[in-house]
């Protein structure tokens, strides 16, 4: 698997976050709820389109910066603060669609992705931690 390979060698920095499919596949949700949130109502540019999309952004920039250290600790913490904006945006995803601004099929393409990027993460969290 090339994403274990890429952050087990604790001595070595990885440079190039986006060859690693949990950064390509927050990096594609956050494209997906960039897309969907343009349609969200004016009013709420400064508020929930905002939150959201800030939300979904941090995924893979926590990816990014974590895979960009060279201590493992640091690499899982960063791992899981991607984790955390994760659920942020899944909670998010569920107030849009209750206050319908956000269709079902929407809602539930998104949170399916966002919930495969939370599993991915998870998977890579507890891997990394094993080999402490």
């Amino acid at each position: 698997m090339l994403t274990l390979s890429i952050f087990r060698d604790i001595n070595s920095k990885m440079t190039d976050f986006r060859e690693i499919k949990e950064w390509e596949k927050a990096h594609q949700l956050t494209v997906d709820v960039y897309e969907v949130t343009k349609y969200f109502p004016e009013e709420e540019l400064q508020g929930l389109t905002q939150q959201i999309r800030l939300a979904c952004a941090a995924i893979p920039i926590k990816i990014a910066q974590g895979c960009d250290r060279e201590n493992r600790s640091e690499k899982v913490s960063f791992l899981q603060l991607a984790k955390d904006s994760a659920t942020e945006v899944e909670y998010y995803l569920l107030l849009a669609y209750e206050l319908e601004m956000l269709e079902a099929v929407d809602y539930d393409r998104l949170v399916s992705g966002v919930v495969e990027v939370k599993e991915l993460l998870e998977c890579l969290i507890e891997k990394l931690s094993r080999n402490f």
